[in-house]
């Protein structure tokens, strides 16, 4: 039953039809995709964070208005990318916990210190 129904699956990909987050899945694709998706948001997240602590030191108003703007785009971003992967099944207290316990990942970028404006940029 379970191969027709991967048949059934990989049909439908190759067909270009779409994918919804309550339709069948092999529970490997799913959680391939919760983990692409929760690497994303936590990377959104984890990212605005060195940004936001250059909002109250940015050269000029306009800059800080940039600033502020950019950095409530990517929590915006990481929301949204949370919200997603609770539709496959996982909540996100478990994706918190994932980040902080080290199990999930984010990009290293964001690892390297931010030492002057021209890094914000």
């Amino acid at each position: 039953m379970t191969e027709k129904k991967e048949q059934l699956f990989q049909d439908k990909i190759d067909a270009g039809l779409k994918i919804e987050p309550k339709d069948w899945m092999p529970d490997k694709y799913r959680k391939h995709l919760i983990r692409q998706i929760s690497q994303h948001a936590h990377s959104e997240i984890i990212g605005m964070q060195p940004e936001g602590n250059w909002i109250t030191r940015a050269p000029s108003l306009r800059a800080k208005m940039v600033l502020i703007a950019k950095v409530q785009d990517e929590a915006g971003h990481g929301l949204y990318l949370y919200s997603a992967t609770e539709t496959l099944g996982i909540t996100r207290s478990e994706l918190i916990e994932q980040l902080q316990t080290g199990k999930a990942k984010y990009s290293s970028i964001f690892n390297y210190p931010t030492l002057s404006w021209a890094d914000m940029g």
